[in-house]
């Protein structure tokens, strides 16, 4: 009977804590020459409880492990290196700034923020080094709190209208095999099967646009949240440059350097969607399957590849493109997108610009989150926005303004209005340079500092140039005429930008330092001489030159040969 207890839940829990692996490979073909590959990792665990994060199967154990030590429901990890022309190649399934961002949701259980803060550092500083990445520099003179912009995508009931966030971006960060080693060891399968196995260094951080990303979230499945969805999505976004493989032509094989090496054996599914809406391409080998997505009045079609048909094959997709090569490319913008700069003469005062560009028929709706540094200030009095090449002022319906604190604290600022209708909006703030310490200046202090980028949240009417997954989905296939009536929710994330703040002349010090030795050198040397030797007085002789020693030596031998010759003239008398 004992043992027949013990069986039964040893199979309950078997059958409650599921764990499922999905590995999706989205390919589509930009504008200008260019193709974006997205790679998504998706596993997903249902728990019964906090405890059971300690038993991981496909789960990667330090993930399971930061959410059962850290009170928090939603976690987003980005390591980006270039930009993500959104004008020119619509929208990315998931977008992500230049350097690292990182943002969390946690659970307000009586926790002060002062408690939360602490919790926040600690956890960046565990992500730093799980991933090999700088966010242990992540602290209060880069985070924020966001109020507007950023909105939850974790289901709690217990915690979901009071749970806090902490958002934080470090632009300076440089994105390297470091990061990518550690990041494929969260993967259930090894890296050189299934999908992982494309993830080269070589090919990866050669391309124009690349973004390694995690995104963690728990989802209760009652109002108890007795028992809840962990899921963990693992992604990486590459855009590549057809120019360097001489053509419109393109492959697996030219992309990654090898074709697919089979399907990983833990995955519940392995699937290939190629975009082919606009183009006019010819597949090798032929798809298993083709798939037609209407999703906010845009319509969509999918070649299907099922590569767990392949089993231990290596696959390759090779796509020829059948399209007029004379024909030019008529380029449709998305309905919205940004652009942002600095302007400004001088050392003394500039001014940070942001466009927004509605192309859509009807006003949409923007929150812009702002996340400066404390080394540039900004001014709430000179914000201004107004329509481009118009006089026209806009209103914003909401503003809210925390100004920085030099070494202490980042400035904060949101502002929501409504862009009319085919129109530029220009937001503009002013700020000052200021004058660091000459410590905190870093090694290329030449160079200059960076601002992080901005974030713009709208929700879209259309889906046109969308690829985003649904916030009740989890994997791209999700995304699949799934239409919405309150609209589509995305981010945009702006260019980072970089200030030359007045820096001092730091040869200067080099320059005093090797004076002062030259000198110290010059002063030591006699002055050590004269306290360390006895000086004795010595009549010396007056040096001969070398031609009087020549004249003297001369006349001595003339004068020995003489006296020699006398007594031999002497001496041959006597011999007679």
């Amino acid at each position: 009977m004992l043992f027949l207890l013990i069986f039964c839940a040893f199979i309950k829990l078997s059958v409650q804590n599921v764990d499922i692996y999905d590995e999706e490979l989205y390919i589509k073909p930009l504008k200008q020459g260019f193709v974006n590959t997205y790679f998504q990792f998706t596993t997903r665990w249902n728990l019964d409880s906090p405890d059971d994060l300690l038993h991981t199967h496909l789960t990667a154990r330090p993930i399971a492990e930061i959410f059962r030590h850290y009170p928090i429901n939603e976690l987003h990890v980005s390591l980006t290196s270039g930009l993500w022309k959104a004008e020119k190649w619509g929208y990315p399934v998931i977008d992500a700034p230049a350097g690292a961002e990182i943002w969390a949701w946690f659970r307000n259980e009586s926790s002060s923020d002062d408690l939360i803060d602490d919790q926040w550092k600690s956890l960046c500083g565990t992500l730093s080094g799980l991933l090999c990445a700088s966010l242990s520099f992540v602290d209060d003179t880069n985070t924020l709190r966001p109020e507007i912009s950023l909105k939850p995508q974790f289901y709690d009931p217990k915690h979901q209208s009071t749970a806090r966030i902490r958002y934080a971006t470090l632009p300076r960060e440089i994105v390297c095999t470091e990061n990518l080693t550690p990041w494929k060891k969260f993967l259930p399968c090894s890296y050189k099967e299934g999908l992982a196995s494309l993830l080269t260094p070589e090919k990866l951080y050669s391309t124009n646009y690349h973004s390694l990303g995690i995104h963690v979230r728990k989802i209760c499945d009652d109002k108890k949240c007795e028992s809840y969805t962990f899921e963990i999505r693992q992604t990486v976004n590459l855009v590549h440059d057809l120019m360097i493989f001489g053509g419109r032509d393109w492959s697996i094989r030219k992309f990654f350097g090898q074709g697919i090496n089979g399907m990983c054996p833990l995955a519940e599914s392995s699937k290939v969607y190629v975009d082919t809406t606009e183009v006019n391409y010819e597949l090798t080998p032929v798809p298993h399957a083709t798939e037609t997505s209407t999703r906010g009045g845009a319509t969509s079609k999918y070649a299907v590849y099922d590569v767990k048909r392949f089993r231990n094959q290596l696959m390759n997709i090779a796509v020829v493109d059948k399209s007029d090569a004379d024909k030019v490319e008529l380029i449709l913008p998305p309905p919205i997108f940004a652009k942002r700069s600095i302007l400004g003469v001088g050392q003394e005062r500039g001014k940070i610009v942001t466009k927004l560009t509605n192309k859509h028929w009807g006003p949409l709706n923007v929150v812009l989150l702002e996340n400066v540094p404390w080394f540039v200030p900004i001014y709430l009095h000179t914000l201004k926005l107004k329509m481009e090449n118009k006089d026209t002022e806009i209103k914003p319906t909401y503003v809210k303004y925390i100004p920085g604190e030099q070494r202490a604290r980042a400035y904060h600022l949101e502002v929501a209005f409504t862009i009319p209708s085919r129109s530029t909006v220009e937001i503009s703030i002013d700020f000052d340079y200021i004058f660091l310490k000459w410590q905190e200046y870093p090694p290329d202090a030449n160079h200059g500092h960076y601002i992080g980028a901005a974030v713009v949240s709208v929700m879209l009417p259309i889906a046109r140039n969308y690829t985003g997954i649904p916030i009740e989905g989890s994997l791209f296939a999700d995304s699949f005429n799934a239409t919405r009536g309150e609209g589509y929710f995305i981010q945009l994330r702006t260019e980072i930008l970089l200030i030359t703040l007045p820096t001092p002349d730091f040869s200067m010090p080099y320059n005093v330092i090797c004076l002062a030795c030259t000198v110290v050198a010059l002063a030591f040397g006699p002055i050590h001489n004269m306290s360390t030797k006895k000086i004795v007085l010595k009549n010396k002789a007056a040096t001969k030159g070398l031609l009087s020693k020549l004249k003297e030596k001369f006349f001595k031998k003339k004068e020995e040969e003489k006296p020699s010759e006398t007594s031999s003239s002497i001496e041959k008398p006597k011999a007679d």
